[in-house]
């Protein structure tokens, strides 16, 4: 039964963020969607299930809100890169690939300064998750998607956390995985050109992290050694 209450790690983490464009992977009836368009967020919901889109819009049109739904899975969606300033997936159905497409989705669909927010259940027993019919390793976990990270990111929270829930299909879940990370904001000038020892040069991307109020620099550690930076967070 739906509860329309959105997801208590979506409201501890978001609640009063500054609003933008918000994409929410697996929205279901949308009880987050809506709750993140009464905040002032521009949402874009996505689905795979025909009919929790259409209880989803008869919940917003009750309320007379306004949301982007979209009848689709998160890698058939063609979603713009860097088009979100938040992208939530509470507890998403993603399959592990090799290719890791499912979390390079998320990744890729936050804009600078965005931030992204994937929570799921603690597996800590696979054992008996896996006596309920439900197999840990063909799902991606938020541990997955950090794993994938870059120095272009700062990561907020990554923890195991309690859950407050009284009833419910996953009321027997006591604990959840939280990630919430956003991507810095990259500068990049002329003036940061950096020469070496041995006369040559390369460049110094700079982010700044609006959050904690400083730059971080990621520089090569040498030209031979391309696609390896160091990050220098600048006090």
């Amino acid at each position: 039964m739906w509860s329309g209450e959105p997801n208590g790690a979506l409201v501890d983490e978001m609640t009063g963020a500054r609003p933008g464009r918000a994409l929410d992977v697996g929205c279901g009836e949308g009880a987050d969607a809506l709750w993140l368009a009464r905040q002032g967020w521009a949402v874009t919901a996505l689905d795979i299930s025909h009919i929790a889109l259409h209880r989803a819009r008869a919940h917003a049109d009750r309320e007379n809100v306004d949301i982007t739904w979209v009848l689709s899975g998160l890698l058939d969606a063609e979603l713009p890169p860097g088009g979100f300033d938040l992208v939530s997936a509470q507890y998403p159905a993603l399959r592990r690939t090799a290719d890791r497409a499912a979390e390079r989705a998320l990744i890729s669909a936050v804009a600078p300064g965005g931030t992204l927010l994937v929570v799921h259940h603690d597996i800590r027993d696979a054992a008996a998750a896996r006596e309920h019919g439900f197999e840990p390793d063909e799902w991606v976990t938020p541990g997955d998607v950090a794993a994938l990270l870059d120095d272009s990111w700062h990561t907020d929270v990554n923890e195991v956390r309690e859950r407050s829930i009284s009833g419910g299909a996953g009321a027997h879940h006591t604990h959840d995985v939280v990630l919430r990370a956003h991507r810095l904001t990259p500068h990049r000038s002329p003036s940061i050109r950096h020469w070496t020892a041995s006369g040559r040069s390369h460049d110094r991307t700079r982010y700044w992290d609006h959050r904690q109020a400083r730059w971080a620099t990621i520089t090569p550690t040498s030209p031979e050694t391309k696609g390896h930076h160091h990050l220098n967070l600048e006090t």
